[in-house]
């Protein structure tokens, strides 16, 4: 067998994801769009990271983010989601050789029918001196501003890392977000009112003690990695919106589903599920874990291991107007050439 293109190997992975009539139930009707419409994304390009994100309470639905490490001067998207970011293509082309860490993508609303313009993301990571030059080629120096003014705000323990620009949202805010290191994490795990210090630090005032209790008990859930989320709007003030994503570690499906079962995995979902921010349905999701090798052909005919893989890999719980809101899981999906 000849490796295969990105478009087989992605419609391999979606039809799995959704197999055994997992589709309707996490994913509603959407899961068929948000394939044809990441396609246009795979062409000329490494197979790059893909992310389904879906809801795990209320009514079922997929986007996709799709998030490049590499790429070439010159690659085009066939897709008028990703009309007006030819300048940040080359532009990330240029740079992306000499700070492997950065990456940037795309998020893909396809919960309707009607298309959007594709959100553009990009993590600098530490790389802070990126940030203008990014959002000048998009055209967007004020969220470079932004986004380094709420930096220079930020806690110890709190430092910003990338950031989401919604283009099709009209007055969106931009969307900032973080790595909370680990001893942060336990910090605020034990005491709330630490957390209520950091909030009033940043400027973040739509919070209560119920969502300061439920944010220190979903930090000591967390088995390891957490990201934090504002919002920003022009004038510099914060949204009414703040978001953890828990990470777990990346391991093969049988161990996977273990922990979904009575492992870190089943304590953060059984903690959320009785919050109602999850309801059952999340216990579909170690089934669509996949690691898979097979075997191929490469250009010099030698033969190598493919390799397909969908994982878990965060779950997103988020409070707006201090009211706590579905949590959405993030599943990677990638395949390519092993080493």
């Amino acid at each position: 067998m000849m490796i295969p293109s990105n478009e087989l190997a992605c419609r391999t992975l979606f039809l799995q994801a959704a197999d055994s009539g997992r589709g309707p139930v996490l994913f509603g009707s959407s899961k068929d769009r948000a394939c044809e419409a990441i396609l246009p994304f795979l062409e000329g390009v490494p197979f790059p990271e893909v992310y389904l994100e879906f809801p795990l309470a209320g009514d079922p639905f997929l986007d996709v983010t799709v998030l490049y490490r590499e790429i070439s001067t010159g690659t085009r998207f066939d897709s008028p989601a990703a009309a007006g970011t030819e300048r940040i293509i080359d532009w990330f082309a240029d740079v992306h050789a000499a700070c492997s860490e950065i990456c940037f993508g795309y998020e893909l609303d396809t919960k309707e029918s009607s298309p959007t313009p594709a959100a553009v993301h990009f993590q600098p990571r530490q790389h802070s001196d990126l940030v203008l030059p990014f959002c000048h080629a998009l055209g967007r120096e004020d969220a470079a501003l932004l986004y380094m003014d709420l930096a220079a705000r930020m806690p110890e323990g709190w430092p910003l890392s990338f950031f989401g620009l919604f283009r099709g949202r009209a007055d969106a805010p931009l969307r900032v977000c973080g790595y909370m290191d680990y001893a942060e994490k336990s910090r605020c795990a034990e005491d709330p009112a630490r957390l209520e210090t950091v909030f009033r630090t940043v400027g973040f005032k739509v919070y209560n003690d119920l969502m300061l209790s439920r944010i220190a008990m979903a930090l000591s859930a967390a088995p390891v990695t957490v990201d934090f989320q504002f919002d920003i709007f022009p004038d510099g003030t914060l949204g009414s919106t703040f978001a953890l994503d828990i990470g777990f570690r990346t391991e093969q499906s049988e161990t996977i589903r273990s922990s979904f079962l009575d492992g870190p995995f089943a304590a953060v979902m059984n903690l959320f599920e009785s919050w109602g921010a999850a309801d059952s349905r999340w216990k579909l999701v170690s089934d669509l874990s996949l690691t898979r090798s097979i075997p191929v052909e490469d250009e010099e005919g030698r033969v190598r291991p493919y390799g397909l893989v969908i994982q878990p890999r965060w779950i997103k719980i988020r409070w707006t107007d201090g009211v706590l809101r579905p949590s959405k899981m993030y599943c990677l999906a990638n395949a390519g050439l092993a080493d």
